[in-house]
This record gives C-alpha cells, structure tokens and sequence, in this order.
C-alpha cells in the first residue's frame, strides 16, 4: 500500500470513528450549507493532489 493510500485510509477511519458535528459554511448567496463527510474526503483529495504536484 503507498504511503498516500495509509493517509486517505487514517483520515477516513478518524471521519468515521468521530461522534457526528454538525458544521457549516455559507454559500455565495448567504445561505448555511451543511459540510458533510463527502465534502471533507472530496478537499482532502484534491489537496493530496496539489501536494503530488508540488512534489513533482
């Protein structure tokens, strides 16, 4: 397993192992949007790619 498939398989167990919060973010119309675990997997993907872009 690489490295980065340990970290995506962590972060995942921490989402899902945590009691559930709800949080939120405001759109461009004002209106409160609820972040999900979706949301949160989605960022951490694409920041996992950046950081691979860095890298090389």
């Amino acid at each position: 397993m690489s490295m980065s498939q340990v970290v995506i398989k962590k972060s995942l167990n921490a989402l899902d192992n945590k009691p559930t919060q709800n949080g939120y973010i405001v759109d461009e119309q004002g209106k409160e949007v609820q972040i999900t675990a979706a949301m949160i997997r989605s960022v951490c993907h694409q920041l996992l790619n950046q950081c691979r872009a860095i890298k090389n």
